[in-house]
This record gives C-alpha cells, structure tokens and sequence, in this order.
C-alpha cells in the first residue's frame, strides 16, 4: 500500500501542535491493518477481522524517511495491537537494527502477545511506553468481552516491560453489562498489583453492529 500523503498537510504545523500540546512532536503510522480478535465491544466486530500486514523492508524504509524529512521526537505505531505476529516483529526489528535506526515510540498491544524476545526487541528498538487494553481486573468480566486475555498474565508482562524501562499504559473499561461491585474491586486490586505507569479510563458504550449492542439493544432503546 502506499505511504500516507503527509505533504498533502502543513507537517511543520502538526509537529509543532503535537509538541506544544504533548511535550514530544510525534509522527504516526501504521505496519497493518486490522484485528482478528473478537472482543464483543469492539468496531472491528462491524469492519471484519482480516489482519494485513506490510513487510518489515516497507516500514523500515518508511521510518527512514519519517525520520530524514521530518525528525521526530517520537512515533506512534497506530497498530491494534504491534507485537501481533511475534515473527514478523523480531523480522521487522531486525531490519531497524540493520540501518541503525532508533527512534523513541509508543504502541499498543496485547499482554499474550508480548514474549521476552519480543519485550527485548521492544527496548532495544526505542519503545518508551507500551499500552495495554487490560479492560477490567475482573476474569469473569474479561471472559464476557471475550478478551481472551488473563489477569494473571497481565500483571506478569507489566513487570516485564517495566523491568526493561518500558512505561506500561493501560485501557480500563468500566460499567460493562453485569458488571458488579466485586468485579470494580478487582479490577482495583488488578491495578495495584500491576502498578502500570498510567492508565485511563472509559465508559462502556454499544456500537451498533457490535456483539455487545446485540445484547444490551433492548435496554439502551428503552432508556431512551
């Protein structure tokens, strides 16, 4: 696929609105398209779960110009979850490491999906901060999002990458349908256990198309 057309905008602009308001200017992009998870709130459950990837040369070749044209303070890898096909990163490392470059980035991804090689490969390629879409402290909850995520192994990767300088960020969602009090002072307990560097914050809400507003329709209608 093509790279984004970012001359078609004013970048000196961008950067300089990334930085007054962020403290980094930043640069995003993107090394695939799409989830093949099927968490039940999520619009990829409407979009299609197809995952395309580019090739590690593509996106190297891609950081080099970023970083010759633009220089920034950091880049944002706006993937769904980054470390997807561990293969394909550790290639994809491989070639940053090969034309030595190493700029400071944030992503996100999954805890199942971050091995040591993987959180090794992360450091050494300039990650600063890795997010996690924990979602809730609460199996039970979890299981109902069909996360296919475990609590357990969460709290386990955030050492990890904390151990490797990473900040760990994490998504937590609350209010989520059937959710109760004990599940909340899980979900507490699973952030004091993880101690992640950040996190935010939101509100379930149904998209339409979604698993989840298949099964919360009926209630959210009659609220209205």
């Amino acid at each position: 696929q093509p790279w984004p057309d970012r001359e078609a905008i004013p970048m000196a602009r961008y950067l300089e609105t990334w930085k007054r308001h962020h403290g980094l200017s930043s640069v995003s992009l993107i090394t695939a398209r799409g989830c093949p998870y099927t968490c039940t709130w999520c619009s990829h459950s409407v979009f299609g779960h197809t995952h395309r990837r580019r090739t590690p040369q593509d996106v190297a070749e891609e950081v080099a110009w970023i970083k010759a044209t633009y220089n920034p303070d950091q880049l944002w890898y706006a993937d769904d979850v980054f470390t997807i096909a561990p293969r394909w990163f550790l290639e994809y490392a491989g070639e940053l490491r090969q034309r030595g470059l190493r700029l400071p980035f944030e992503c996100i991804s999954r805890a199942d999906r971050l091995t040591r090689p993987v959180i090794d490969a992360l450091a050494e390629m300039g990650c600063y901060r890795l997010w996690i879409g924990s979602e809730s402290g609460s199996q039970r909850i979890l299981d109902a999002m069909k996360r296919k995520a475990d609590v357990a192994d969460v709290q386990a990767k955030s050492k990890m990458l904390q151990a490797q300088g990473i900040e760990v960020g994490m998504f937590i969602m609350l209010g989520y349908e059937g959710e109760e009090i004990e599940d909340l002072v899980a979900t507490v307990d699973h952030l004091q256990k993880s101690n992640p560097d950040i996190f935010l914050t939101t509100v379930a809400y149904p998209i339409k198309g979604t698993q989840y507003y298949e099964a919360v329709s009926e209630k959210v209608i009659s609220h209205l």
